[in-house]
């Protein structure tokens, strides 16, 4: 009789353990899930400056705060703002490579060409034109036009 009750005990503990672990490994999966997500390259995204991978320094921007959006979207396609311009096209990404480009083919402005377009808004056009990696650090999108330098993006509001 007393082997059947120290049986029946480690079968609950095994089976009280079996169920702990299960949860757990369900939790981790629903934040790695989130992580995952919170790490996306999609969205909306504002020019905040930018940096080299040399120093830890950014040239930020200061400019009218409707400029310098980025908006891209997951049937590959963006939107976006410019020192003076709505700008607009297609892109191509390999979320797992961290591999991005614009297409300056079909690459566009809303008003259908570049009006005033300030020498800051010629140098984001020309560098954005330039991308080919890029690397999201949880509210923060950095997109290469070298090897070393890169343009700084947030999410609006935390800027």
């Amino acid at each position: 009789m007393k082997k059947y009750r120290i049986f029946i005990l480690l079968f609950l503990f095994a089976g009280a353990s079996t169920m702990f672990f299960s949860c757990s490994n369900e939790d981790a999966l629903d934040l790695q899930n989130e992580m995952l997500e919170l790490q996306s390259p999609y969205g909306e995204w504002k020019l905040r400056g930018y940096g080299t991978t040399e120093s830890k320094q950014e040239i930020l921007v200061t400019a009218d705060r409707s400029s310098y959006y980025l908006t891209l979207k997951k049937d590959s396609t963006f939107t976006g703002t410019s020192s003076t311009n709505q700008i607009g096209g297609k892109f191509t990404i390999d979320t797992h490579r961290g591999v991005i480009s614009f297409s300056q083919a079909d690459f566009y402005f809303t008003n259908s060409k570049r009006v005033n377009e300030t020498n800051d808004g010629s140098i984001y056009l020309s560098r954005l034109l330039k991308v080919t990696n890029y690397r999201v650090y949880t509210d923060q999108l950095h997109l290469y036009y070298s090897d070393k330098e890169y343009m700084a993006f947030v999410k609006p509001g935390n800027k």
